[in-house]
């Protein structure tokens, strides 16, 4: 075959290719419209709508610690570089003068006879927890119905602007078959799904770009709003979103807590602001991250940030996380090996002689594995990826080039760890279990009445002339007393497992960054020009400055 016909060959393979990439790709690239470059904006001169929406779905479920969340960022709106735009908050039932915040103070004592009753015949959940209303100064309760409020009030805003919504709450789980849909609660048990979401951010106009921070259980699900209808098989939706999400759609996260100690909270956003602001929340001053020596502190290096700093069980991801996962791959495709030395070997044939022909080798594709030497890795990683990798390493004390495989056997063997502690938990719990039972009977047998824990009987034992007689029949053969024993040792042996999980979600931390990385790397050798265009725009908006000056 002479040069010419190969030629011709290889540009014939190379177009059929491209054909079936294309119908591949279709319901993705088909979305892929042309939008404005919001992302080009100086930092500093973005114009902002800012939403806070969050509490608890019911007093019960709205801890001190979500007001909390909502007054740091109100406190620092200035220092983030928000401080001239308007921030409307839905937060709770809104301005309602109910006692709407739980909240638990470390001087509040609960008599022995109240907690004997509440742990045999019901629970002690929350019983050392009191109520008050809430502090926030709201906008409005946080409803579907002030949501969408929100959004129309910013839909008849012409200019182009960033919409920034930031989430401090409740999350539920995705259903079986549509794990990923997960779920935001609202006051009065409203339910918000990610599809739902996603429905009500469509109305925005195109022109605007949307951020996300989300500090929720299972939050992760929520990334998947830069798809239309938040379902990855329907296309990526034309606008430009990103978002930073507390955790991945199947875990829990950390932070709600009724403890009025601010000092004791940790979680995502308390973490995210303070690396943006300077200050954390109790005052102390905290050097902003700048990983790329730009001088700016950007929304992704403050994500970084979390994950390094983070003493948590979270796993945090952004929506760049989510679209490489979607869109690359940690293997080299066949197909995208034989495209790529199609087109190499037309380069080199279209460069070269006729003679150089029968000598010419097909080059192979290049290609990063999470098994390679670190130092390889880390020449490929961005900024905020490295910084990421090297202080992960640091804390868990990995020092050599096999980082992936040692976070992986990291996880397992925390793991193993964990399920030998839950193992000594299940034991200590069938022993109270056998004491509630035993002291049980033998208040029934006492006080047949208390079959009914509302009987006016029951009120007379919490009298402070009867509790002497109710502890006594309740600490018989000091039953009651090796109950309480029980339940303390099983919560030093929850306490081992929470330990040995925050030091397990940093390998696991480590090993998602490297994948990330990876995937990076994989994205362009694999993709059209249009998705390899959208990440970037993607990447972008995360790499979003809110002001100009770090100090």
């Amino acid at each position: 075959m002479n040069a010419y016909s190969l030629i011709l060959s290889l540009l014939f393979c190379i177009s059929f290719h491209e054909v079936l990439f294309s119908e591949k790709n279709k319901r993705e690239t088909e979305l892929l419209t042309p939008i404005t470059s919001i992302g080009n904006i100086e930092p500093g001169k973005q114009n902002f709508n800012l939403l806070v929406l969050g509490g608890g779905y019911s007093p019960s479920g709205n801890e001190v610690s979500l007001e909390s969340n909502v007054k740091y960022l109100h406190r620092m709106q200035q220092e983030i570089g928000l401080g001239k735009f308007k921030l409307k908050t839905l937060f709770a039932d809104g301005m309602e003068k109910t006692r709407d915040i739980q909240y638990r103070d470390p001087n509040f004592t609960v008599p022995e006879s109240n907690l004997i009753l509440a742990e045999i015949f019901g629970s002690t959940r929350g019983i050392f927890n009191q109520y008050r209303n809430n502090f926030v100064n709201a906008d409005g309760p946080s409803s579907v119905k002030e949501l969408d409020g929100w959004i129309k009030e910013v839909n008849s805003t012409a200019e182009s602007a960033y919409n920034l919504i930031y989430f401090t709450g409740h999350g539920g789980k995705g259903e079986k078959k549509s794990p990923l849909n997960t779920s935001t609660y609202l006051w009065n048990n409203q339910k918000v799904k990610v599809s739902d979401f996603t429905h009500k951010l469509d109305s925005l106009p195109l022109s605007h770009s949307i951020i996300l921070v989300m500090v929720q259980c299972y939050s992760g699900g929520f990334a998947n709003y830069i798809f239309r209808e938040g379902d990855s098989k329907k296309g990526l939706h034309p606008q430009i979103r990103a978002g930073f999400f507390a955790t991945v759609h199947d875990r829990v996260a950390a932070g709600c807590t009724p403890d009025i100690r601010e000092e004791n909270y940790q979680e995502y956003s308390t973490h995210f602001w303070e690396a943006l602001c300077g200050e954390s929340r109790i005052g102390k001053k905290i050097t902003k991250p700048d990983f790329n020596g730009d001088g700016y502190t950007s929304l992704s290096e403050a994500h970084a940030y979390v994950i390094i700093n983070a003493n948590t069980i979270d796993l945090p991801i952004k929506t760049s996380d989510l679209f490489l996962r979607r869109f690359s791959s940690f293997e080299p495709p066949k197909e995208a090996n034989q495209l790529v030395s199609l087109i190499d070997q037309k380069r080199e044939i279209e460069s070269e002689s006729d003679s150089n022909l029968s000598d010419r080798k097909v080059p192979q594709q290049d290609w990063i594995f999470r098994t390679d030497p670190i130092s390889e890795i880390l020449i490929l990683a961005s900024p905020e990826s490295k910084a990421t990798i090297k202080a992960l390493a640091k804390r868990l004390s990995f020092q050599d080039e096999s980082l992936f495989e040692k976070a992986e056997n990291k996880i397992e063997e925390l793991k193993k760890r964990r399920e030998e502690l839950a193992k000594s938990k299940k034991k200590k719990d069938e022993q109270k279990k056998n004491l509630k039972n035993k002291i049980k009977s033998r208040l029934l047998k006492e006080w047949p009445e208390l079959a009914n824990t509302q009987h006016p009987i029951a009120d007379r034992l919490k009298q402070p002339a009867k509790p002497s007689r109710l502890l006594t029949v309740a600490n018989q053969n000091n039953e009651w007393k090796d109950l309480k024993m029980r339940k303390e040792e099983i919560l030093k042996i929850e306490s081992q497992r929470f330990k040995l999980e925050k030091i397990q979600v940093l390998a696991m931390r480590l090993k998602y960054e490297i994948e990330n990385v990876i995937l990076k790397i994989a994205l362009p050798k694999i993709n059209s020009p249009d998705i390899i265009e959208r990440f970037s725009r993607i990447e972008k908006l995360e790499r979003t400055i809110l002001r100009q000056a770090k100090g």
